[in-house]
């Protein structure tokens, strides 16, 4: 009888220490697991604070995929003949190592392509691949390619990671996949105010001119934008001008303004000046030389009024900077816009604004 009572204690002891590990075993998954959420808590409110950095990297150049490099672009056709046409291109860029050499080192835009043929185009696009040792398909693409001293096919199309790219080939593989040729408005018939804006020269690639872009005015076209537009010109005198030497100039063509100017020591007077109004820099020459108020401001004059058509892959910028923008018709519901550094395409229609400052 002692014998079973003892084996009785025994089998309860058992039981109630099986028990008690039975509820370490359920009640540490919990405690696990609380631990485990306030530690994916902490890591997720670190990753946003990076966020912002990645999402304006976005912003800027998209990191969707890019596709086949060799099919399905606006760019291209297929290009049914471009099996024997390459030729003409290989010819052409034969002393050139790429056609467009910096597409891997800035974004591009309309002045970096204007003129290009739709299969300069293609080639040009392509040669961002080809520069990573991209192995193509196409025929006329590996005929052209293979005429290029630095390309090295390593990579077949299979198994190329986009991912070599930096941020700006990827914004210019899919900018020259939207860029067609007629985006030059070639198309189009010759701006009626080319002859005007030529007639009055242009100096390192943009007009001698500035324009008063006049708000309220632009009407968009099919292609392109109408706006009207105040002409100015520099005012200018003779460069070789001595002391004591007088010269009548305008200062306003548009209201026959004339002003007579004598020069003295420490500038140009107007008459019953007592102090000088303008200044310039001599050159000796019988050139004009335009002339500048004391603050340094170049002294213009309005010469024309009429319009002004400028393209609407037009870009703007701001200072001596490379940086730009695209234009935005919106920006002359409210005022008016002077750019002093105007750029033209060969039919006449406004490519680049930019004011340089005084």
């Amino acid at each position: 009888m002692l014998k079973k009572i003892l084996i009785f204690i025994l089998a309860a002891s058992l039981l109630i220490a099986c028990a008690g590990a039975l509820q370490e075993i359920q009640t540490a998954p919990e405690e696990t697991a609380a631990w485990e959420e306030m530690t994916e808590v902490e890591e997720t409110e670190e990753e946003d604070t990076e966020e912002p950095e990645e999402t304006e990297e976005t912003d800027e150049f998209d990191d969707e995929p890019l596709g086949d490099p060799e099919e399905g672009d606006e760019t291209s056709s297929l290009l049914a003949a471009a099996s024997t046409s390459v030729n003409g291109v290989i010819k052409k860029y034969k002393k050139k190592d790429y056609i467009l050499k910096n597409s891997n080192k800035e974004k591009l835009d309309w002045d970096d392509v204007k003129g290009l043929s739709e299969e300069e185009l293609r080639y040009a696009k392509n040669e961002i691949y080809a520069r990573h040792g991209y192995i193509f398909k196409a025929d006329d693409l590996k005929k052209y390619f293979k005429s290029k001293k630095w390309y090295k096919g390593t990579v077949k199309s299979s198994k190329f990671d986009e991912s070599v790219f930096n941020k700006y080939e990827r914004y210019n593989v899919k900018y020259l996949k939207s860029v067609k040729p007629s985006s030059g408005k070639k198309s189009l018939s010759t701006a009626s105010s080319k002859k005007k804006i030529d007639s009055y020269g242009y100096t390192d690639g943009h007009s001698k001119l500035g324009f008063l872009l006049k708000k309220g005015t632009l009407k968009e076209k099919d292609g392109y934008y109408e706006v009207k537009a105040v002409y100015y010109q520099a005012v200018t005198v003779p460069g070789n001008m001595k002391e004591g030497d007088s010269v009548t100039v305008s200062f306003n063509d548009l209201k026959g303004d004339k002003r007579k100017l004598t020069l003295k020591d420490d500038g140009l007077y107007e008459k019953g000046d007592k102090s000088a109004s303008y200044y310039f820099y001599p050159t000796g020459k019988k050139a004009g030389v335009p002339i500048y108020e004391d603050s340094d401001d170049r002294v213009e004059k309005p010469v024309y009024e009429g319009k002004l058509y400028i393209r609407t892959d037009a870009v703007t910028a701001e200072g001596p900077t490379t940086s730009t923008k695209a234009f935005k018709a919106s920006s002359l519901k409210k005022s008016n816009k002077y750019y002093n550094a105007v750029y033209f395409d060969s039919k006449g229609y406004v490519t680049k604004l930019i004011f340089v400052g005084d």
